[in-house]
């Protein structure tokens, strides 16, 4: 029968919590990188340890950053068994392990020393001890750390093979700081973390520092990271990128960051929190003339209004997934205008197939609608059946899916009533003619 579940949660524990050694403490002796030292070991053994030759206790120390190297990437020699100059002596003879440089974030993570409990001496259980490895061993510390405990990626361990230990490598629980870290550089700011043995900021999401000091210029997290966006200028890293969807810079290359305030200061023909978008198409400062909004593309062609004539029910790379794999990048960074009209626009039943504004800024306006009234005939307004003339290369009705022609009641646009010219939204008409849009006949008097 296995163990009861409650019993076995109890002994995981108790094991988790034992320890070989308590109030462990790490001195270092100057408190600056690349100086040889003077290391001090301070700690109380928890299980007896005992010498025996060869087969004796040791106590293992782990010490990352650490180095008897030149100072450089290139490791150092080992120190021999009985060669490192320590006290207490009479309890203890040590090794140099040294370690191998791993990066400049991680030098040395393995350097290791040895305690060797010395032959034919005992070391009760609760003893508290002082090791000392003194400056003359030429022992240093490669770059600046934070105290042990809150080092988060290489931790100063101690462990021990006695018989009655556990043998878990335990953190060093207390030491000195080493280095200035992040003092010369405010300090990260208070919102950033520092990596203090390449003496760098790690900022918190939203400012600046180091690692993307090409965007905001500010090294100590004081400044605002800028909004990103697609890149207007890239080269395709790939087939199926387009140079755009996958390469993302602050302010999308196309302004600069205000590192002050975290905003974009967009160039000319550009606008968005990021500067994602274009609008030199929508005319002087993207106003569309003042007569229409100028909107990205996944909106364009949902608006029935905007041409070429649609049912607004079409879709541009509203779909991520449609996004990435067609190349539609330009869903929401290209714009154009959807004009204002004083009349209804669409297919549908007292519609226009024409706005009354139009062009690429909506800088053209057309004249009123119009049919003299004494003509009898068939409407000649009516465009029921009639494909917009702005839809091009629109298959006819019989082969068209979406139906885009004009629904029963549905009008061309007649400028003036065809009784008049148009010049500039206003309607010159005709002799024997007048009103707004020219419907009007005036009698010959004579």
């Amino acid at each position: 029968m296995g163990q009861h579940p409650l019993r076995l949660l109890v002994t995981l524990c108790a094991a988790a919590l034992a320890s070989d050694f308590t109030d462990t403490y790490l001195y270092v002796n100057p408190t600056q990188p690349q100086e040889a030292a003077e290391i001090q070991i301070d700690f109380f053994t928890a299980y007896e340890l005992s010498g025996n030759g060869i087969q004796g206790d040791v106590i293992y120390v782990q010490l990352p950053k650490f180095t008897i190297g030149g100072g450089g990437k290139k490791p150092g020699p080992n120190i021999p068994r009985g060669e490192l100059v320590i006290s207490p002596s009479v309890y203890f003879e040590a090794r140099w392990i040294e370690g191998e440089f791993n990066n400049l974030s991680h030098p040395f993570p393995n350097s290791t020393l040895a305690l060797y409990v010395q032959e034919e001496v005992t070391i009760p259980a609760g003893t508290s001890l002082r090791v000392r490895i003194y400056r003359s061993n030429n022992i240093k510390v490669y770059c600046g750390y934070d105290r042990p405990q809150n080092t988060d990626n290489d931790f100063f361990l101690m462990w021990t093979n006695a018989s009655k230990a556990t043998g878990h490598q335990q953190q060093i629980e207390y030491g000195d700081r080493v280095g200035n870290g992040c003092s010369k550089i405010s300090d990260c700011g208070l919102v950033g973390e520092c990596d203090f043995c390449q003496q760098k900021c790690y900022c918190w999401p939203g400012k600046g520092g180091s690692d993307n000091y090409k965007n905001t210029g500010s090294m100590d997290c004081t400044q605002f990271e800028c909004p990103e966006g697609p890149r207007w200028g890239s080269m395709p890293l790939s087939e199926t990128d387009g140079g755009h969807v996958a390469q993302t810079m602050a302010c999308s290359g196309a302004g600069l960051c205000i590192a002050e305030s975290g905003e974009c200061e967009c160039f000319d023909g550009f606008t968005g929190d990021a500067c994602q978008r274009r609008i030199s198409t929508c005319g002087v400062g993207g106003k569309c003339s003042g007569h229409g909004q100028c909107l990205p593309m996944h909106h364009l062609a949902r608006a029935k209004e905007a041409l070429p004539l649609s049912e607004g029910m079409s879709s541009y790379g509203d779909d991520h997934t449609v996004r990435e794999h067609t190349g539609v990048w330009d869903w929401n960074t290209m714009m154009g205008c959807a004009c204002d009209s004083s009349w209804p626009v669409g297919f549908g039943d007292g519609e226009y197939q024409l706005g009354e504004y139009y062009g690429a800024d909506c800088s053209k306006k057309r004249c009123p609608t119009g049919v003299a009234p004494w003509i009898r005939n068939t409407d000649p307004n009516d465009a029921w059946n009639d494909t917009a003339a702005q839809a091009v290369g629109v298959a006819p009705p019989a082969r068209d899916p979406l139906n885009r022609v004009g629904r029963k009641g549905n009008q061309h646009l007649v400028e003036c009533s065809g009784r008049g010219s148009c010049n500039e939204g206003r309607c010159s008409c005709f002799a024997g003619y007048t009103g707004h849009n020219c419907d009007r006949w005036v009698p010959n008097k004579y």
